[in-house]
């Protein structure tokens, strides 16, 4: 399906008495209930689906009461029959790949205390469909080479489509990357290749081959990011400079595919675009030629190589599909088998963005279906004629209970378009309703971006429920959007990233959706750091505009955050530099509405010691401030990660915060089953 991007457009003048009017209207009241805390604090129903290389089975990760989340099999032959399904009491899977018609590589989170540095920390293993054999491989013979070294996770490097019982599996180190041979009988691993802390493996073929690998190297102060080629494991590398480039440049530069022939590299790339675009490197000239494909309007995200009946690409190698991130995911299609079914669904599953996993020249599809008020929904199409529903994410919740939203564009006050998510409340009519309470919520990153696909967090469908507006902007350093919108937010941190927040906010109210009195900002992870920036800017730049703010696991610190950015010397000689502009912690006094903040205290991502310290600094500088810090027990960073106690508490948190704690907002707005919050002064 194609998405037909929506434009808000902004009137020059408003009428006064318009304004009076519809801020005294009657407090609109959605046409549905609420989304109750105790669904969206559950582990998603399904998620992870996936389909077997055969065709032969689907299997998801599954959420069940209780317990941790487990993996359920199904047969595609008979879909009635109820799946295989498999747990464990210590560890909660997170995710898993099809490592051969049999054979499952299961990950899994286990929470580790270890005082400051307590985590979770991954795991793997391999089990039979059935759950019958169950091999731990997650040991520690990839040896710790010092103190400081340890493993971040692991992931399927290449599943070997050759091959039954091997296949290549990264174990990645914060000392680099080690590709290992893993049999799946026994679980042995042989080191098949080793890379250091500046180097990556790129791109490997079906019969194992390593065929690219990029390198970080440093030269009279300037990092240089190299690749190079060979075209077998036996074969040495040699570089190919053209696709070389210094990372103070930053543009994006992506294999996608190598030939079979080993002649052409495809890249997806920016370097000379404002969108990226797939282009073909010539490997004997050591040039990139023209655009193949791209999109005028957003960048091209993915490409596909072989055909429906090849979907390794072992004998044939013709580009199958390429993709593009518009509002959501959109695709085209070469393949005729891929055309037809894609035909096909977009006819039976109307209004929602589809994707498939073609197998058996589509005599099997696996099917997902989702929309921003249609949860992930799967499916396997069987033959092109059968539809059957295997799971959603979130079941018994749709278009009918669930709030609208549209992709826009707003103006910033110089002019610059930023894009953006409105969601509204189910049954909201704005001639009829009139202003609604605003929620401004900033994705985290910040390079990074929102979609139109269903959001797995529930924020936005939690607070439109509740008969909230919601909008998610893409301000300036959001990913994914265009190299201008990118590098927009470079050392703007609370400063003009913050700016076109605060425009969007305005902007509604000026189009008659946000009452002015009554708006707030939430945020996680980097959104976090927004919404400390607006409790900040309370006090100068933003007087008057935000009701309350209320961060989850916010990294505050400009200075902490540019000196400690990311795992590895890449993340913070790329991105670290960029992080600069208005620092909260030098400002906490200025803080002047209500403000919530809470943190796991597992949470190494976005560090614990910005909260604490942000808390102890406010009880220092603005001890009189409407201001509350909870921290969770055994909380790490991100959604995957955490457990339903987890959820249920922040998610009551952010509740009772906006009932009690916000204002004009907390005047109408009452969320029942809470205890009432009276912190009026700093606590913990």
């Amino acid at each position: 399906m194609r998405l037909k991007q929506v434009f808000l457009l902004a009137t020059s003048v408003v009428c006064a008495a318009t304004l009076a009017t519809a801020t005294q209207a009657q407090t609109f009241k959605p046409t549905g209930p609420a989304l109750p805390v105790e669904a969206m604090a559950k582990d998603w129903a399904i998620w992870g689906t996936r389909i077997s290389p055969d065709g032969k089975h689907i299997a998801a990760v599954a959420g069940l009461p209780g317990q941790n989340p487990v993996i359920r099999v199904w047969s595609t032959d008979d879909m009635s029959k109820p799946p295989k399904q498999f747990g464990s009491k210590t560890m909660r899977f997170t995710g898993f790949n099809f490592v051969s018609n049999s054979k499952l590589l299961v990950y899994a989170n286990q929470p580790v205390s270890a005082g400051a540095n307590s985590d979770w920390y991954s795991r793997a293993a391999i089990a039979t469909l059935d759950g019958s054999s169950f091999l731990d491989i997650s040991n520690e013979e990839a040896t710790l080479t010092r103190d400081d070294d340890f493993i971040v996770g692991y992931s399927l490097f290449n599943r070997l489509p050759k091959e039954e019982n091997f296949v290549l599996m990264a174990i990645e180190k914060i000392s680099g990357s080690e590709i290992v041979r893993l049999n799946l009988t026994t679980g042995r691993k042989d080191r098949f290749a080793r890379t250091g802390d500046d180097e990556a493996f790129l791109w490997s073929d079906g019969d194992g081959n390593i065929k690219l690998k990029g390198q970080l190297k440093i030269a009279n102060g300037l990092y240089t990011y190299h690749y190079f080629f060979r075209e077998n494991n036996d074969a040495p590398w040699r570089e190919l400079k053209g696709l070389s480039y210094k990372l103070n440049e930053r543009f994006e530069m992506r294999p996608a595919h190598i030939s079979n022939d080993n002649q052409s590299i495809y890249v997806i790339t920016n370097r000379d675009t404002n969108y990226s675009v797939l282009a073909k490197y010539d490997v004997a000239t050591d040039t990139l030629g023209p655009p193949i494909v791209q999109n005028t309007d957003f960048d091209v995200s993915s490409a596909s190589f072989g055909t429906a009946g090849d979907e390794d690409a072992l004998t044939q190698d013709p580009l199958r599909t390429f993709c593009w991130a518009g509002p959501s995911t959109e695709c085209d299609f070469f393949d005729p088998v891929d055309k037809r079914i894609q035909g096909l669904l977009e006819r039976a599953l109307p209004g929602t963005t589809i994707s498939a996993s073609v197998r058996n020249g589509g005599a099997n599809a696996l099917v997902r279906a989702t929309a921003p008020n249609v949860p992930d929904t799967f499916y396997l199409l069987k033959n092109e004629r059968q539809l059957i529903k295997v799971g959603s994410t979130l079941e018994g919740w749709d278009r009918s209970t669930l709030g609208p939203a549209e992709w826009l564009y707003y103006p910033a006050r110089d002019g610059f378009k930023v894009p953006g998510i409105l969601y509204l409340p189910p049954g909201y009519n704005k001639e009829r309703d009139g202003r609604l309470p605003l929620v401004v919520m900033p994705h985290g990153g910040p390079w990074a971006r929102d979609d139109m696909d269903f959001d797995i967090s529930y924020w936005p469908q939690m607070f439109a429920t509740r008969g909230f507006a919601v909008l998610m902007p893409q301000y300036r350093g959001s990913d994914g959007l265009g190299k201008a919108l990118w590098k927009g937010g470079d050392k703007q941190w609370g400063a003009l990233m913050q700016d076109d927040k605060d425009d969007g906010a305005k902007w509604l109210v000026d189009q008659g959706i946000a009452d002015p009195n009554r708006m707030m900002m939430y945020g996680y992870s980097y959104g976090g750091f927004a919404a400390a920036a607006a409790a900040v800017r309370s006090g100068d730049q933003s007087a008057g505009l935000w009701q309350c703010a209320i961060s989850g696991a916010p990294a505050i610190d400009l200075e902490r955050i540019s000196n400690d950015w990311g795992e590895n010397r890449l993340s913070r000689t790329l991105q670290g530099v960029t992080v600069a502009g208005m620092d909260p912690m030098q400002h906490l006094d200025k803080v002047k509405i209500p403000w919530l903040i809470f943190h796991g205290d597992y949470d190494r991502q976005a560090d614990t010691i910005h909260s604490r310290t942000t808390a102890a600094r406010m009880r220092q500088v603005n001890p009189n401030a409407n201001f509350r810090y909870v921290e969770i027990p055994k909380m790490a960073h991100t959604l995957g990660e955490m457990t339903p106690e987890h959820r249920n508490q922040f998610l009551n948190l952010i509740l009772d915060w906006t009932a009690n704690n916000c204002g004009n907002i907390s005047a109408k707005f009452d969320e029942p089953g809470l205890k009432t919050t009276l912190t009026k002064r700093a606590s913990k």
